[in-house]
Parts: C-alpha cells; structure tokens; sequence
C-alpha cells in the first residue's frame, strides 16, 4: 500500500483504530459480570453487581473521555461522517445490537455446543475488516479468537458442552469483554503503528 493510499485509509477508519476509547466499557462490562462468580454468588443475586454498575458507568464514561482527548492531543482529530453516512452507521449498529442480542437469547435458552452469540461477533467483525479493504486487521483476529471460542464446545471444552452453564452463565459477558478487549488494544498498536511508520517516511 503506498503511503497515500494508507494516509487515506487510516483517516477513513481513525475512530475503528481509537480501541482505547472503548477499552474502559470493557472493563466496566467485565468488572460487573464476574463480580459474582468470584464471590461465589449464584446468577440471580445482583446486589454486588448493582454496586458495580452505576459507579462503574460513571467511570468509564469519563475515562473513555480522557482516552479521547488523548488521541485528539496526539493524532489530531478528523471530520465527523456526512449525514447520511453517519445515519447508515447508526442503522447498521441497530441491526447489529438486535442480532447480537438474538444470538445471546438463543445461547441462553437452546444449550447449544456452541455460541451463536460468539459466533455472531465473529461474522460481524469480518464483515468490518473485509468492507475496510481488509485494513482493520485487529477485526479480523478478534473474529477468529471468538470463531474459536465460540467453537470450543464441539471439542469438549467445557466439559459440559456449552458455554452458558459455565461460571453459572457468567461467561458470556466475561468473554465478551475480554476479546473485545484485545480487539480493542490491538487496534490502538495497529493505529500508533501506522502513525509511525508514516512519520517516518515522512509524509
């Protein structure tokens, strides 16, 4: 890719690169959603939980605030999308959060040897990394580490043979949020890292 073309990519996809932006909604998702299993508490019992959730908000909320700042310091900041295409973008994370939801419904109830929910994040994300030019690839190894995950069942692991009755059907969120949480600082490295290389060519 010559270094116009890549300058053009990266500015079309700075905010899907910007992971540490949503790496504190991880943490916060995986801090109340394991909460319970490490003291032991049965799913149902959300007082520890609910203790966790506001502050929780609140604190990724503004850390996800400075994290932008950070980058508006140290890379500058881009256009925001034309109406439409933002309107498009909004859409498309409607259907995507419906579906994503279907699949976690499905988990939840069918006792499947397997995760429709991961499997779902799978697809999604390869779809992003195909339609951005195959660039975004962090999307593309988060795709495969849920694939994996989500597959994991059909070779007996767990050895229930679904992911739902693990961690009394914690273990949804608390994958969730940690693959999502690579996926996130694998696109932070992918970002600096192109930076890098074009100030050092400089462009």
């Amino acid at each position: 890719m010559d270094d116009l073309k890549r300058m053009k990519v990266v500015v079309a996809h700075y905010h899907d690169l910007q992971g540490l932006r949503m790496l504190p909604w991880y943490l916060w998702i995986l801090a109340f959603s394991a909460v319970n299993p490490i003291l032991g508490l049965p799913q149902g019992q959300l007082d520890f939980q609910c203790l966790i959730f506001v502050p929780g908000f609140a604190v990724a909320w503004i850390l996800s605030k400075l994290v932008g700042n950070y980058y508006d310091r140290a890379f500058g900041q881009v256009k925001s999308l034309p109406p439409r295409k933002r309107q498009n973008a909004w859409l498309a994370g409607i259907a995507f959060v419906v579906i994503a939801y279907s699949g976690f419904f499905i988990d939840s109830l069918q006792r499947l040897p397997l995760s429709v929910f991961g499997l779902t994040m799978a697809v999604a994300l390869f779809v992003l990394w195909w339609v951005s030019g195959r660039f975004l690839i962090h999307n593309v190894v988060t795709a495969a580490l849920f694939a994996v995950t989500s597959l994991l069942p059909l070779m007996g692991i767990p050895a229930g043979g679904h992911w739902i009755s693990l961690l009394d059907g914690f273990i949804l969120p608390i994958a969730f949020s940690v693959i999502m949480g690579i996926g996130s600082l694998l696109g932070h490295i992918m970002l600096v890292g192109q930076f890098k290389s074009l100030a050092q060519e400089g462009v």
